[in-house]
């Protein structure tokens, strides 16, 4: 397990991860899956999330009483992102973005 988690979770993504969890019974032994689709070095990159089970090649982290899951070769893709969660009156969703140094 790492200590330093490369992604920030705002506090209303993770509480709607929480929300979810509750609601669908994801079982104990699920983390959280953050990962990328067609990761490219100077283009455009798809982030994934889900629940999933540690794999062989992840690594892992706690961040507030959730396992956080992430492939070693997607770490690179993931550092600096912000994952929040946004509810308008237009939409509602989980939302991947560069983090602004």
């Amino acid at each position: 397990m790492i200590s330093s988690l490369p992604v920030l979770i705002t506090p209303n993504a993770l509480i709607k991860i929480k929300a979810i969890m509750a609601k669908k019974s994801i079982p104990k032994d699920h983390g959280l899956r953050l990962g990328t689709k067609n990761a490219v070095s100077c283009g455009t990159t798809s982030f994934i999330l889900g629940f999933d089970t540690k794999k062989t090649g992840d690594d892992s982290f706690v961040f507030e009483g959730i396992d956080i899951l992430i492939k070693k070769n997607e770490m690179l893709h993931l550092i600096d992102i912000t994952l929040d969660y946004v509810e308008t009156e237009d939409i509602s969703g989980f939302r991947f973005e560069k983090s602004i140094a």
